[in-house]
């Protein structure tokens, strides 16, 4: 690459044809520029090997009740890691070989999980064993092989690759992995020739056209790149990389136009990437659009950030404040429905600290002026123990709802002074007068002077 351009690569791990996500299956190469993340899915489904893999051997004839019981237990480990949960998700598997020490798929679904988690060791050892099930399964081989390039063991990669290529010929997943490994290398020459074999065996194979895009880019051959990256998206028009690694390759074109297209074209797919609003930013300052660009690097602050926050929940799972600073974040964005759920993730984790959490919810619902769901988390954070705060914030609830009384009464027992409580009383007032109550209004007005004499005294500014 000639430029301006930093332009480096990374392993978005495991995109599937069936978008069932899992390290060991897959790899495609994605541009990038500057220091935002890979931003690929990586969400885990579980059979850790790729579409259509069989069902592993055991030794028993289908249907037993050993069999079933080991079904059962392998189908709970990929709810569990759909769900998240890769701990118990862990347990299942392990109770899964322990039943069946010669079902493969198990050892490769745990080696996944350790791999996502980096215990290495224990992911080696599983991928190993699943190999030593079923020592002619290219898959297997396949799974290994690309784990051992992730984690930078190019010559051990590659002879697992060359043993699955020479079990089945036709794997466009271990030709595909192959390049992968050639790029790490900068062996563009031979990566765009194990890209081939891979398109070849699976013309329909979209990773492998975005990654011999990616190879002939770094090649500086911007015509078969360009063709790849068209030829991706006609085999699967929602291929946000796709449209990123084009974008890229039209910023280098200087086709800025274009590239603020695929850009948008990406966003429309990943809103929540910050890489496209990274590269559609660049792509309109050098169109001279400064007013999309700004509102592109307000966005991608606020994604950082929340990619921030995502991470910090990741390494506190049972932390409430985790949760409630992301949930503060998604509310400002208008994410009702994300951050209730992560305040509830909070009242979960920590019990204990409900309190907090219901009253960042509550506060929440103040300002979107919801007073109903609003009034019901202070009622609820009384009745997990909280007092003095949550009398406070009531009383903004009930003044919210023109109950003054009542929000009085829990100022007055927040022991609250201030220029919100001098109002609410001076509004009381105004009710007091009008029904007549002259004694009750002239009480309220004395105390709202007491509080606020700049506003309510008798040297009031007018």
């Amino acid at each position: 690459m000639r430029g301006c351009w930093s332009v480096t690569w990374h392993e978005v791990i495991g995109r599937g044809r069936d978008r069932c996500l899992r390290l060991s299956a897959r790899g495609l190469l994605a541009l990038v520029i500057g220091v935002v993340g890979c931003g690929g899915d990586d969400s885990e489904t579980g059979d850790g090997a790729g579409q259509g893999s069989p069902t592993a051997g055991s030794g028993r004839a289908s249907g037993e009740s050993g069999d079933q019981a080991v079904d059962g237990l392998i189908d709970g480990a990929a709810k569990r890691i759909k769900a998240g949960d890769a701990k118990g998700a862990v347990e299942l598997l392990s109770q899964a070989i322990g039943n069946d020490a010669g079902n493969a798929r198990a050892f490769v679904m745990r080696a996944d999980i350790y791999a996502r988690s980096k215990q290495d060791a224990n992911a080696l050892a599983d991928y190993s064993a699943a190999i030593r099930v079923e020592p002619k399964s290219a898959r297997w081989l396949n799974a290994r092989g690309f784990f051992l390039f992730t984690r930078g063991k190019r010559a051990a990669a590659l002879r697992d690759l060359d043993a699955a290529i020479a079990l089945d010929a036709g794997y466009a997943e271990a030709h595909n992995n192959r390049g992968l490994v050639h790029v790490g290398t900068q062996e563009y020459d031979k990566a765009i020739v194990a890209f081939n074999k891979a398109v070849a065996a699976d013309p329909k194979y979209v990773d492998a056209w975005n990654n011999r895009g990616f190879a002939h880019f770094r090649s500086d051959d911007h015509d078969k790149a360009l063709a790849d990256f068209n030829q991706a998206l006609a085999c699967d028009g929602d291929f946000v990389m796709a449209y990123n690694n084009r974008a890229l390759l039209n910023m280098a074109r200087k086709d800025y136009r274009r590239a603020v297209a695929d850009c948008s074209s990406a966003i429309k797919r990943d809103a929540d990437n910050p890489r496209f609003y990274q590269l559609r930013r660049a792509a309109y300052r050098k169109l001279g659009k400064s007013k999309e660009a700004l509102a592109d690097g307000e966005r991608l602050i606020w994604l950082i950030k929340y990619q921030q926050l995502s991470r910090r929940v990741a390494a506190a799972p049972l932390q409430a404040k985790t949760y409630i600073e992301r949930a503060r974040h998604l509310g400002a964005d208008g994410r009702t429905g994300a951050a209730m759920a992560d305040y509830q993730r909070a009242i979960a984790a920590e019990p204990a600290k409900a309190v907090e959490a219901y009253l960042a919810r509550a506060r929440h619902w103040i300002a979107v002026k919801k007073w109903t769901p609003a009034l019901a988390d202070c009622n609820q954070a009384l009745k997990a123990g909280g007092a003095h705060a949550v009398w406070s914030l009531r009383g903004e609830v009930y003044r919210g709802q023109g109950d003054w009384d009542r929000a009085i009464a829990d100022f007055v027992k927040a022991r609250r002074f201030d220029d919100v409580v001098a109002e609410t009383y001076a509004r009381r007032a105004e009710g007091h007068r009008a029904a007549g109550r002259e004694a009750e209004a002239a009480a309220d007005l004395k105390r709202a002077a007491q509080l606020d004499p700049e506003r309510f005294g008798k040297n009031k500014k007018k």
